[in-house]
């Protein structure tokens, strides 16, 4: 039998309790944020906490932002086969994030001054939550009355099950810093620190995704926590639930920060962001890129199980076909995903991924003879950025470079080389859907190389559902 260690607090219901703990208690009780970080970035090894670690590091990342992502940069490599120009993508190391930046800066100025100099009231430290999946016993305390709305508890804890720290890194990162030896903090200031109680809430036995609604509900009502965040850590929305079915199953991982995928998130094979995602879904399960990109919830469209399983069903279907047919284009060792992203093809267009979630609804409906045709369309359209995509999937334009001529800097074009300046989804979305589904249409037969003589658009007629 484990041995464990004994402590009490308020019981708030069968999974949470909250108690007051001096600081030092909480230091010996959790496991660092920098624990789950790459280890040639932290200032002290956390080797014996290796097997917590790999216990919670899949609940961390429903829960918590990194101190450090991977630092990338592209540069332009001759392709020995085709004598082209093309992009790749290097990983130069690791870079702090704001995260990091704050606690190891303002914040650990905050408990280095501020925290200890002032009174309680005027400078303090929000609750930490710590979660363990375990479920903690609990006995009650006849003899003690909290008279405070709960009953008096002690709880067994095997110390070895160290709590992870659901709300409160940056702070414990900062305390750390500032109990450090080498830090600046004198011995009896340091002593004081440690010395300080903070309040302290623990959720145990609860599954890690419940713990991430529980910190968007936390904090997505302020300002902190993006869009993308939210949307991440939503298990409500039964679109974004969806979305983060089809792409899990299908191992694509889904940027949930920022509102784009940027270097950094590309360099840790994340191409796709999710409210994207959620958006191609969404045109995948009602057909119509209008609908996708509407402000309104469409539940009713996703209401039951049936619906819900047939979506996600079908999304696995042709996203999975999607992301075969560019293997060759993103080459070996490359995440398929990466075509999302990358600078040479359309598919970094958000028109073009909302047209291509269209298209997946005929596996919604199980439409045999559109699932023939567009699996063709994969292969027979000509997916590189060149000015037959011009207002199809966003402006197209001649690449440069800048060069010296007679000692000034001109930009001189590229042969063969454009760039993609992006447009929104509800700018041109019914375009990108008639270029990949209307064989009737001048924009359909322009990204397949074919004549275009005697070939009009109708863009009222037409519509912005597959066909």
């Amino acid at each position: 039998m484990a041995i464990t260690t004994t402590y009490g607090g308020i019981q708030l219901g069968p999974n949470m309790m909250t108690t007051v703990w001096p600081i030092s208690m909480v230091d010996e009780n959790v496991v660092p944020g920098m624990a789950f970080e790459p280890k040639e970035m932290g200032e002290e090894t956390y080797d014996h906490l290796d097997e917590r670690v790999k216990e919670l590091t899949d609940a961390r990342g429903t829960m918590q932002r990194s101190f450090f992502h991977r630092s990338m940069r592209t540069v332009k490599v001759v392709n020995p086969e085709t004598g082209k120009k093309e992009s790749k993508r290097e990983a130069t190391g690791w870079s702090a994030t704001r995260k990091y930046t704050n606690a190891t800066g303002d914040l650990q100025k905050y408990i280095e001054g501020p925290f200890l100099d002032n009174p309680p009231l005027q400078a303090m430290l929000p609750p930490f939550i710590l979660y363990s999946p375990e479920l903690l016993e609990g006995t009650k305390q006849d003899e003690v009355q909290a008279k405070m709305g709960g009953e008096f508890y002690t709880f067994e804890h095997v110390p070895t099950k160290k709590f992870m720290i659901a709300d409160g890194e940056s702070r414990h990162l900062a305390i750390q810093r500032a109990l450090s030896p080498t830090g600046r903090l004198s011995g009896t200031r340091r002593e004081k620190l440690k010395s300080t109680l903070v309040t302290v809430v623990i959720i145990h036995g609860v599954d890690p995704k419940a713990m991430g609604q529980m910190f968007a509900d936390l904090n997505g009502k302020g300002v902190t926590l993006g869009a993308s965040e939210v949307a991440a850590l939503d298990i409500r929305d039964p679109w974004a639930r969806a979305t983060k079915d089809i792409f899990e199953n299908l191992r694509v991982g889904l940027v949930t920060t920022g509102r784009q995928a940027g270097l950094v998130a590309q360099a840790e094979d994340k191409h796709l962001v999710i409210g994207q995602a959620i958006t191609m879904v969404r045109a995948l399960g009602t057909g119509s890129y209008s609908k996708a990109v509407s402000s309104s919830s469409l539940v009713e469209e996703i209401n039951d199980d049936k619906k819900y399983n047939r979506i996600v069903q079908a999304g696995e279907h042709w996203f999975d076909k999607v992301l075969k047919a560019f293997d060759p284009v993103v080459g070996e060792g490359n995440s398929p995903a990466s075509i999302f992203t990358h600078p040479d093809y359309v598919l970094k267009a958000m028109p073009i991924k909302v047209a291509l979630g269209v298209m997946g609804h005929a596996w919604v409906e199980t439409n045999l003879p559109l699932q023939a045709e567009y699996l063709e369309s994969l292969s027979k359209i000509n997916w590189r950025v060149s000015p037959r995509w011009n207002g199809i999937a966003g402006k197209v334009s001649q690449r440069t470079v800048s060069t010296k001529v007679d000692g000034k800097t001109v930009k001189v074009p590229v042969s063969g080389e454009y760039d993609l300046a992006a447009a929104s989804a509800k700018e041109i979305g019914a375009i990108a859907v008639r270029a990949l589904t209307r064989p009737n249409t001048q924009a359909y037969r322009l990204v397949r190389g074919l004549p275009t003589d005697g070939v009009s658009d109708d863009v009222q007629n037409e519509g912005d559902t597959a066909a």
